[in-house]
């Protein structure tokens, strides 16, 4: 599957947001964008454009200051990551117990 790259402006465009905004977070570390060989212009890749999603309907709805959007976001990162173990732990499990039971 190939992987989607968004330029600042489509991004400007989507969230109604300005290019100040982008540069803030990334100056506060919370999102990156990425330099592409074809391309002149920075890109944000689609795993970043889900952050500014969040991180601007935080703020915007919650009143949520930058310095808590990182830690929702950390949060959030962390509770994934914990997710995909514990699907791990029962696909192994799952497994042990077919292989017992066969």
């Amino acid at each position: 599957m190939a992987t989607r790259y968004y330029f600042r402006r489509q991004i400007v465009e989507l969230f109604g947001c300005d290019e100040r905004f982008l540069d803030e977070l990334e100056a506060e570390d919370l999102i990156h964008s990425v330099e592409l060989d074809e391309e002149p212009h920075r890109v944000f890749m689609e795993d970043q454009v889900e952050r500014i999603r969040i991180i601007g309907n935080l703020m915007r709805d919650l009143n949520v200051n930058l310095e808590g959007c990182a830690v929702i976001l950390e949060m959030r990162e962390n509770m994934i990551r914990m997710q995909q173990h514990f699907d791990e732990i029962l696909q192994t499990l799952l497994r042990t117990l077919k292989s017992d039971s066969a």
